[in-house]
């Protein structure tokens, strides 16, 4: 009781203490977004922000001890000591699906590719860059329990697992899981069930003036109809197994948010403190919002529902997001392929992008085959490739094949891109102690260059008043990168059957010669006389014969 009592007072002589630096205060932010889908899912997004600062003593100079009171410090001083201004990790497991989804990709932007992805911006002048970014690789993959950061420069690219680990991201939140939204997060039996998952955090360190940031966020899909059939319907606890907790009392704000879709049978039994309007990720939507720092939320289930709704029929056509990607891969031999990317602009409006790819050491790709076409819905071909730049790998050490593409996407088009290469054969030692089950390829990045973000939207480009619910522009998103599908890819593997059977071989000669010689060492020759007086020749043991 007597450590419990002394949290608050600790918390009020931090507040004060930055208060009389003039160090503005830490603030804590959370919020819940649900998003149904079209095929009867729904994408549900958790979010912690934290503006915080780095504390000084009264002679202006750091601490030694770095004080935090909303903020981790096993996140924040690797980050500070490598001189990281800016760090994005994501760790993403499962395959989002654009088409059927509706959406280019998930309700947070900053979420990577299939598996674990690091971006960072390092200081100048802080010593070695490699030796920093290394730094803060191992760093953030000790945190999370993620082989992220290489043993050793030139190591084969691998995938490694645990990438849905809570106890790693809880311990970076203040409320630990106990209280607020996190408390609906700190469910591992059920939210990792749940298909398609994914989380990360993104931090900004503090400069001159200015607050840092970091925001840590965990998405995923739930299937809302069961697996016999049924209505779409949920609530707070068919979802999360629990009722809305009690606000975390350090939090600023702390939102329960849903995104509404263009249904008018789409009906909620708790009417929401605040509803606005606003472009989300290129389409106008209607949002409901309750402030669950309100006490009376707290232990309430809100129900959603779909009126007249019986059992839910799957859509056969679903209306696709502005951009999708697919890619695959064609094989005519063992050895070689051809990469076959398509580029769907299902907008009314020119793109402008740059596509990424990425390839192991063994993946040696023939560019002066490559191909890229542009043909509309009306079978007109266009010029679509404006620049590229090739950087190849260096075989056989373990280096990456990056190729990027300067691309406009004509308006209702589909691009083509076709890349022969040849899979180079991997060393002995590559090849994983398991059945071979085919390497993956890294997704592919498509930067979009031309938008304009979400806010302070107001009227339609298309009309000149206000957009209407569901209105599409494709120019008014904040999502800056799109990812396309990973590859898995066949390569040649060699007979390994064939040392055991060397193996094999060779222990029987060399048993078969031991036998022989070691049967001519211990045993010799001796002459023997039988009853009648005449000789034999016998083999006698030494050991008997002694």
């Amino acid at each position: 009781m007597r450590l419990l009592d002394t949290l608050p007072l600790l918390g009020l002589a931090v507040t004060a203490l930055s208060t009389e630096q003039g160090v503005p205060e830490d603030t804590f932010h959370e919020s819940l977004t649900l998003h149904p889908l079209p095929d009867g899912k729904l994408s549900v997004l958790f979010q912690f922000t934290t503006h915080f600062s780095l504390h000084n003593n009264a002679d202006g100079e750091r601490f030694e001890e770095s004080h935090h009171s909303l903020t981790p410090p096993g996140l924040l001083l690797p980050l500070e000591r490598s001189g990281a201004s800016e760090v994005t990790v994501s760790f993403t497991s499962g395959q989002w699906q654009q088409t059927r989804f509706g959406e280019t990709g998930p309700l947070h932007y900053d979420t990577g590719g299939a598996g674990g992805e690091i971006r960072a911006w390092l200081k100048e002048g802080g010593g070695d860059t490699d030796e920093a970014w290394d730094s803060v690789r191992q760093a953030l993959g000790g945190l999370f329990c993620a082989g992220i950061g290489s043993q050793h420069t030139g190591a084969t690219v691998r995938t490694y697992g645990n990438q849905a680990n809570l106890t790693p991201f809880l311990s970076l939140l203040p409320s630990k899981g106990q209280s607020g939204l996190s408390k609906l997060l700190a469910r591992p039996g059920n939210v990792l069930s749940w298909g398609f998952k994914t989380e990360g955090i993104h931090v900004v360190m503090p400069s001159e003036g200015k607050q840092g940031q970091w925001t840590g966020w965990w998405e995923g899909i739930v299937d809302l109809v069961p697996e016999r059939g049924g209505s779409r319907e949920f609530t707070i606890s068919s979802v999360f197994k629990e009722n809305l907790p009690r606000p975390f009392p350090r939090a600023s704000s702390s939102i329960l948010r849903v995104i509404k879709p263009n249904d008018p049978n789409f009906s909620i039994d708790h009417t929401p403190k605040r509803e606005k309007q606003q472009f989300v990720d290129g389409r106008y939507r209607d949002i409901a919002e309750w402030d669950l720092k309100d006490k009376s939320l707290a232990g309430q289930d809100i129900k959603f529902s779909w009126d007249g709704e019986g059992n839910f029929v799957y859509p056969q056509i679903f209306e696709p997001p502005a951009i999708t990607i697919s890619r695959a891969v064609t094989d005519r031999y063992a050895g070689d392929g051809t990469f076959h990317i398509e580029i769907d602009n299902h907008g009314d409006e020119d793109r402008e992008a740059l596509y990424s790819e990425f390839w192991p050491w063994w993946v040696k790709g023939w560019i002066s085959e490559m191909s890229v076409r542009s043909v509309s819905r009306s079978g007109n071909e266009s010029d679509t490739l404006h620049a590229f730049n090739y950087l190849p790998s260096i075989p056989p050490t373990s280096s990456t094949t990056t190729l990027r593409l300067r691309l406009t996407l004509p308006a209702q088009s589909t691009t083509t891109i076709e890349v022969p290469f040849t899979k180079l054969m991997l060393k002995y030692t590559d090849h994983v102690p398991d059945a071979e089950r085919g390497r993956e390829i890294s997704s592919s990045v498509l930067a979009m260059l031309d938008v304009r973000g979400e806010e302070g939207w107001g009227t339609s480009r298309k009309t000149g008043g206000k957009p209407v619910i569901g209105e599409r522009d494709e120019l008014r998103t904040a999502r800056t990168r799109i990812y396309g599908p990973k590859l898995l890819v066949d390569i040649p593997v060699p007979d390994f059957s064939m040392p055991y059977n060397v193996i094999i071989m060779s222990c029987t000669i060399m048993a078969i010669f031991f036998g022989s010689v070691h049967g001519r060492l211990v045993r010799k020759w001796a002459w023997l006389y039988d009853s009648k007086g005449l000789e034999v020749t016998e083999e006698v043991d030494v050991k008997k014969d002694e």
